[in-house]
């Protein structure tokens, strides 16, 4: 790991394929976390990449970069409907392992809660497994507060992974 801190800024399109090939080695790491599977991941085209992480009005992907390696990413979401768009969701955290415990997602974090209300959110939402701890246990830190258990009726391909709903609310 450098000794500098990661420069933190929002993606471009020229950070597709570094975020591409982040993005497979948190679902390898991980695949419980995420919504998509690796071989959907794999399917996706660079221009379908780019149209993800490229910042718009209501959405935004930061990046931390350890000198030119993207080690890091959060992204956030404005809801699109008319009667929630004061709020958001935070999702996609992810720190690779060498760069992890060293406050690289706290910033992330709290770049994502600066960027909430530039945009003027009021609420930031994330999901993480409930049996994530340490997830749990930043996501607090930061002042987010669990809201809801999901239940685990609805499982798919018998996936029976529950999760839990955290907020913050931003003042």
């Amino acid at each position: 790991m450098e000794s500098t801190s990661p420069i933190i800024r929002p993606l471009c399109a020229s950070d597709a394929a570094a975020y591409a090939s982040l993005r497979l080695c948190a679902i390898g790491e991980a695949p419980e976390t995420f919504l998509s599977t690796r071989e959907e991941e794999e399917k996706r085209t660079i221009g379908e990449i780019e149209a993800r992480i490229c910042a718009t009005a209501n959405q935004v992907v930061f990046g931390a970069f350890a000198g030119e390696t993207l080690v890091a990413v959060a992204g956030l979401r404005r809801y699109p409907l008319r009667p929630v768009q004061q709020k958001g969701f935070l999702w996609g955290l992810f720190v690779v392992h060498a760069h992890r415990r060293s406050g690289i997602a706290r910033r992330l974090i709290s770049t994502a809660v600066d960027q909430a209300r530039a945009m003027g959110l009021t609420q930031i939402a994330l999901n993480t497994g409930v049996e994530n701890a340490s997830a749990i246990a930043l996501y607090r830190s930061t002042g987010f507060e669990a809201v809801e258990v999901e239940p685990c009726e609805d499982a798919i391909d018998d996936d029976t992974d529950r999760e839990v709903e955290m907020i913050l609310r931003i003042g």
